[in-house]
């Protein structure tokens, strides 16, 4: 007697457990692991109010984020439209353009991890090592090429970006801050 009382309160408790064993699991696989990407904008930049000439011509650049984590709250295929470039025109684009220059670039000129059909990696190696890919690229492309930091989140201009040169290619003017 004393045995069936002990098996059915060890039987009652497994059960009373089991439940919540089960409910981390579902809840741990609805967890999605990190995502890792990074961004290429393909800009023109040219001095404002200037026509472009031979005296001042048009700086093909290219800007490319570094490695981050991939937002929950914006699907992939929504990324770049809702996220990524108001984040850019905020804290790159328009700290520049206050400079007196123009950078130019639209939807088609932002990819993300380049011009590979991945949408994002498993790990921040992987996206690290397709970003060098991508650089070394871009570098017999004819055009500069810019670093920035995207932070999703709270940006201040320049302050949170960063932008700054990573290549220069001696074919292509280069417009920097003025002094």
């Amino acid at each position: 007697m004393f045995i069936k009382r002990i098996l059915f309160l060890a039987a009652l408790l497994l059960l009373c457990l089991w439940p919540s064993q089960v409910t981390r699991h579902v809840i741990a696989a609805r967890t999605p692991d990190p995502v890792y990407l990074f961004i290429e904008v393909e800009t023109k930049v040219y001095r404002k109010g200037v026509e472009i000439s031979s005296e001042n011509p048009e700086e093909r650049r290219w800007y490319m984020s570094n490695v981050v984590v991939q937002p929950d709250d914006v699907p992939t295929y929504s990324l770049i439209k809702q996220k990524v470039m108001p984040y850019f025109s905020r804290n790159v684009m328009d700290p520049f353009e206050a400079r007196g220059f123009s950078l130019d670039y639209g939807e088609q000129d932002v990819r993300l991890n380049g011009e590979v059909s991945y949408a994002n990696y498993a790990t921040r190696a992987e996206a690290e090592e397709q970003r060098t890919k991508e650089i070394e690229y871009r570098k017999g492309q004819s055009g500069n090429i810019y670093s920035f930091e995207l932070v999703w989140g709270s940006a201040k201009g320049e302050e949170t970006s960063k932008p700054k040169l990573i290549y220069r290619d001696k074919e292509q003017p280069n417009y920097e801050k003025k002094n």
